[in-house]
């Protein structure tokens, strides 16, 4: 049986305030492990910076449309982003924001479509894009929601469990695919908060 077959304004809204507590309850963790492209220990407070500005500038006007709602949220990680983590983030909402441009309410098929267009997005922010990072997560996790809806997945629940499946895997093969990662013995901070995000997300659905 489908349970979540769609994702208006309103449900977007509270999945990614969701998402956002999660990442705000990681942050020490995330700005310990933080050791690329310096290790200056801040990408959790980056990350928890523009999520909260996102947050608070939409809790009392979140619109009801999806398309309306993710323009809001775009506009206020704009607004917001600190440090290269919070760019990526920022631009990533811009590319779903334009991905899902005139969807009041997203199946998955939009969903996905929309996500792919938050990943080129993302990678557009650097100049130089460096695989092992939270570029190459977003990318992994785009790629599997993608053949995920050619396998005919419609609901929600199953499509991010699949994805989030993919998106920690891609997160465990950080290290493998940049040596500074591999010689502090860790995964990259900014990959393991948009993971934190996504299961923030999934367990609010």
């Amino acid at each position: 049986m489908n349970k979540i077959t769609y994702l208006d304004g309103a449900r977007w809204h509270r999945a990614l305030v969701a998402g956002a507590s999660n990442v705000l309850s990681r942050q020490e963790y995330l700005n310990k492990i933080n050791v690329f492209p310096v290790p200056d220990g801040d990408t959790g407070t980056n990350m928890a910076f523009t999520l909260t500005s996102i947050i608070d500038s939409t809790e009392k006007n979140a619109h009801p449309h999806a398309d309306k709602m993710l323009a809001q949220i775009a506009d206020a990680a704009l607004d917001g982003a600190r440090g290269n983590s919070g760019v990526i983030l920022a631009q990533f909402f811009q590319g779903l924001s334009d991905g899902a441009a005139g969807i009041k309410k997203m199946t998955p098929e939009n969903f996905s479509k929309a996500i792919q267009c938050g990943a080129e997005y993302a990678r557009q922010a650097l100049a130089t894009p460096i695989e092992g990072t939270i570029l190459t997560v977003i990318t992994d996790f785009s790629n599997h929601l993608n053949k995920s809806i050619e396998s005919n997945n419609k609901d929600f629940e199953t499509l991010l469990k699949i994805g989030i499946n993919e998106a920690e895997k891609s997160l465990e093969n950080t290290p493998n695919l940049l040596a500074i990662l591999k010689k502090a013995g860790v995964v990259d901070a900014g990959a393991q908060g948009f993971v934190d995000l996504l299961n923030g997300i999934y367990d609010f659905i």
